[in-house]
């Protein structure tokens, strides 16, 4: 399996675990189907959770990877008139992302979140595909209304090493 791929069933299964509402799906972009909820007819309902990770890219020092990974929450605007639904679902995100990050920063990978994070990760790549490096912050994406749709989402970047390169 590829590490972008991986990346993302991490996050949908950690973000399953927070309190982000009823009804919501979560979306893996590369595993769609690993989200009991999801039906190829209509493939897009909302409220949802959309995880679409980029392919690795090589970061400044030219000897690590990373991942750059998009979580978008998004809920129609007919149903969430004043955005307060969208807006719970992104508190619980947010959450998640700020406890992977301190656990990522304080040094302890077995600390949850980050152990389960990386446990999905290890179960999907060869451990020559992955070595953890950290986690930072990428560009949010600042709150729209497109195609009857409201959204928000979070950017976090997976650095890693290989050892087969």
């Amino acid at each position: 399996m590829n590490v972008p791929k991986a990346i993302e069933l991490a996050f949908a299964d950690i973000i399953r675990d927070a309190e982000i509402g009823e009804g919501v799906i979560i979306r893996a972009w590369q595993s769609l189907s690993s989200d009991g909820s999801w039906s190829s007819t209509p493939d897009r309902e909302f409220p949802m959770i959309d995880i679409r990770c980029g392919p690795p890219r090589s970061d400044d020092n030219q000897s690590t990877l990373n991942v750059e990974c998009a979580i978008t929450m998004a809920t129609k605007t007919d149903d969430d008139k004043n955005h307060s639904f969208v807006s719970a679902m992104y508190d619980a995100v947010q959450e998640v992302c700020n406890n992977l990050f301190k656990a990522f920063r304080t040094g302890s990978e077995t600390d949850e979140p980050l152990a389960s994070f990386l446990a999905v990760i290890s179960g999907e790549v060869a451990s020559a595909e992955f070595d953890f490096g950290g986690l930072t912050f990428g560009e949010g994406l600042a709150p729209f209304d497109d195609n009857g749709a409201n959204a928000i989402g979070i950017n976090m970047v997976v650095h890693y090493s290989r050892s087969d390169f």
